[in-house]
């Protein structure tokens, strides 16, 4: 066997498959909090940042499970993608104006990754039901501390390669919010990617410039993707949202008026000793709905600001480059791992765990706690249905 990569970070070198040593290259997350730059409070006096940490991502599987999921995990960087995403959002607002929605069985990973956090900014989520309830139930939270608050929405699982110019972008959008609509943050394409929606503009994409939004698409075959990343009125939905409270609120009575109108009762209540209880019958009568099918879609104000960031939704093992530097064979590797004569791979092992990997390609194998991936790349994207039938309850 010829090469051997272990999981401690201190050595300043690791050796290849054939032999040779070669620098141990910084990934691209790492420990050390971003430094931030001195913010102009008056461009984001009145924003509250609303942080989305209630997702599972079966994904991810097996090192994200229900009790714990991507979003929370840092074997694949010290910092996990929550945190990072903190971080970000303490670029625009201090700690007291950032509301993070959650589901009850993560306020251990809250209270533990992000002390800074307010615990009154927590909202729970007693059952998943998708972007559109969690999105409704925060604009109500924004608008009972501000009436005229604006509040910018992103999920806590995604990457953001550049702080400051996610910082630009969204100082860019908050500026139109002010003047009214519901706004969305788009990501130029850089690949015909099959795996995002698209957001169709009224005209050419040009980083920062504001733009319409004519229509939300679902995610492509391969040969509409070609066309939208090469016509330049086409970006990938990136799942970020701005507005003002107010103007959300009033679309969602408008096109979700049911859903609105119970949230509204549980809002009411927010902070108070009544509000689980009340937040629980709520959530048990309203349906599941993503924000952008339940509201977005349907507008007729919506616009967009074109990133001037690299992103990435994280949405499976392929994004493993994210975090990962590849070897002189393109494997992507972490924990106590021996590969012979193997190409493409990813691999990630539990501490004290050794994986041997002999003599195959464009493979994904990894430990966790939720058990072990054996699997061929191609077949990723059936991991979801998959991973769902593993921890389907079992009958009987």
């Amino acid at each position: 066997m010829k090469k051997r990569e272990r999981s401690d970070a201190k050595p300043a070198a690791v050796m290849t498959q054939k032999g040779r040593a070669k620098p141990r290259s910084r990934t691209l997350l790492t420990k050390v909090r971003p430094k931030r730059p001195p913010v102009a409070r008056d461009a984001f006096r009145d924003v509250y940042a609303v942080v989305l940490a209630g997702g599972i991502g079966t994904r991810f599987w097996p090192l994200s499970t229900p009790a714990r999921p991507k979003q929370f995990l840092t074997e694949l960087a010290d910092r996990s993608l929550y945190v990072q995403t903190v971080d970000r959002a303490r670029l625009l607002v201090p700690p007291d104006r950032i509301l993070i929605m959650t589901g009850a069985p993560f306020l251990g990973f809250i209270r533990q990754q992000t002390p800074e956090i307010p615990l009154e900014n927590v909202i729970v989520e007693p059952l998943r039901r998708d972007t559109g309830p969690a999105i409704i139930l925060a604009a109500f939270a924004v608008a009972a501390r501000r009436p005229d608050g604006l509040m910018v929405a992103f999920p806590s699982d995604h990457f953001v390669g550049d702080n400051l110019e996610f910082r630009r972008t969204v100082a860019a959008a908050i500026a139109q919010a002010r003047c009214g609509g519901l706004g969305t943050i788009g990501i130029p394409p850089t690949y015909p990617a099959t795996v995002f929606g698209y957001l169709r503009l009224a005209g050419p994409a040009v980083p920062l410039v504001l733009q319409r939004v004519k229509q939300f698409v679902e995610k492509p075959d391969r040969a509409k993707a070609e066309q939208y990343a090469a016509s330049g009125h086409y970006l990938w939905n990136s799942g970020m949202f701005i507005w003002r409270a107010r103007t959300l609120l009033d679309a969602a009575k408008r096109h979700l008026p049911e859903t609105y109108k119970e949230l509204a009762s549980a809002a009411a209540v927010l902070g108070e000793a009544a509000f689980p209880r009340r937040v629980l019958e709520v959530f048990q009568q309203i349906n599941p709905v993503s924000i952008d099918y339940g509201i977005m879609e349907k507008a007729d104000d919506v616009w967009c600001v074109p990133a001037a960031f690299a992103w990435n939704d994280i949405g499976g093992w392929l994004a493993t480059g994210q975090f990962i530097a590849a070897d002189d064979r393109g494997n992507h590797v972490r924990g106590d791992v021996f590969l012979d004569e193997v190409s493409g791979a990813i691999v990630i092992g539990a501490p004290g765990r050794p994986i041997v990997v002999a003599g195959l390609a464009d493979c994904v194998v990894v430990q966790g706690d939720g058990g072990t991936l054996v699997c061929s790349k191609s077949a990723l994207a059936r991991l979801r249905q998959i991973v769902g039938r593993v921890l389907e309850p079992k009958k009987g």
